[in-house]
C-alpha cells in the first residue's frame, strides 16, 4: 500500500502518499487507492474535512514512469477512466479537501495538488508541470484546473516551457492559496481545512463545483489523446531520458 489513511479525533481524515524513497510517484494502484481513501471519508459522517500530505518531505514527484510502458490505447484509456474519477471526485469533494505540499510537486503530483480547492505549501516548495519532457500532454485535469487558478497565458508559458517555479512565485501567480514553514505544513493544512469545515456545506458545494466545471471537459480531451501519445516513440524516448537523466531527443513521432 502507498496511501496512508489517519482518522483523527477532531474529524479530519489525513491522507499521505508513502513512498518517499521515491518521491511519492502517483501510478495507476496509488490512483485506485486515492480514490478509495476519498470515498470512504466523503461518506464517513465524522469526517468533517480532508487533508493530503505526502510523506518524507516531498508531495509528490508526479506519474510513475516505471508504470507507464507500453500497453494498447484501449488498456490506457482504461485506466485513464480511474484518472477521470480521481480528478472529478477531488475537484468537486463534498468536503473541504486541502493539500499540504512539502518539498517538490511535479507532473502528476503538481496536478494532483491543483485537483484540491485549497493548497498550503512549505515556503521551500517547488513546482513543475513537466510533461512535454517525457512527450506527454499535461492530464490529471491539469488543463482546466490550472487556468482557473492562474489563467491561460501563465498556464500555457509554464506548460511549454516546463519552468520550476518556487513557492514565492506560486504564491504571486495564485497556483497556491498559502505557504507556511518548512516542517509546519501539515499542521497549518489541518488547521485551515478545519476552518473551512466551520461554512454551510451546501452553499460550500455549489461554489466547488461552479470552480470545477471546466474540469470533466479537460479530463475528455486528455483521454482521447494521452493514450496514443503514451505509446509513441517521443514518450519512450522521453521515459529513457529521465531514467537516464540526460536530455530527451525527440522526433516529433
Amino acid at each position: 500500500m502507498s496511501i496512508d489513511v489517519e482518522y483523527r479525533s477532531d474529524g479530519l481524515c489525513v491522507i499521505t502518499i508513502n513512498e518517499p524513497a521515491r518521491r511519492n510517484p502517483i501510478g495507476h494502484a496509488a490512483r485506485v487507492e486515492l480514490i478509495a481513501a476519498l470515498s470512504q471519508a466523503e461518506g464517513d459522517d465524522a469526517v468533517r474535512a480532508v487533508v493530503l500530505t505526502g510523506a518524507g518531505g516531498n508531495f509528490s514527484a508526479g506519474g510513475d514512469i516505471r508504470d507507464q510502458g507500453e500497453r494498447s490505447v484501449s488498456e490506457h484509456r482504461e485506466r485513464f477512466s480511474r484518472i477521470k474519477d480521481l480528478v472529478m471526485r477531488m475537484t468537486r469533494f463534498s468536503k473541504p479537501l486541502v493539500a499540504g505540499v512539502e518539498g517538490w510537486a511535479a507532473g502528476g503530483g503538481f496536478a494532483l495538488a491543483l485537483a484540491c480547492p485549497t493548497i498550503v505549501a512549505s515556503k521551500e516548495s517547488r513546482f513543475v508541470a513537466s510533461f512535454t519532457k517525457i512527450g506527454l500532454i499535461p492530464d490529471m485535469g491539469v488543463l482546466a484546473t490550472m487556468p482557473a487558478r492562474i489563467g491561460a497565458a501563465q498556464t500555457r508559458r509554464l506548460l511549454l516551457t516546463n519552468r520550476v517555479i518556487d513557492a514565492p512565485e506560486a504564491l504571486t501567480l495564485g497556483a497556491v492559496d498559502e505557504l507556511a514553514e518548512a516542517g509546519d505544513v501539515l499542521r497549518r493544512a489541518c488547521e485551515v481545512a478545519l476552518q473551512e469545515a466551520e461554512g454551510a456545506p451546501l452553499p460550500r458545494q455549489f461554489i466547488v463545483d461552479w470552480f470545477a466545471r471546466d474540469v470533466a471537459a479537460a479530463l475528455d480531451y486528455e483521454q482521447s489523446i494521452q493514450p496514443a501519445l503514451l505509446n509513441s516513440a517521443d514518450s519512450a524516448e522521453g521515459r529513457a531520458a529521465f531514467a537516464e537523466k540526460r536530455p530527451p531527443q525527440f522526433r516529433g513521432c
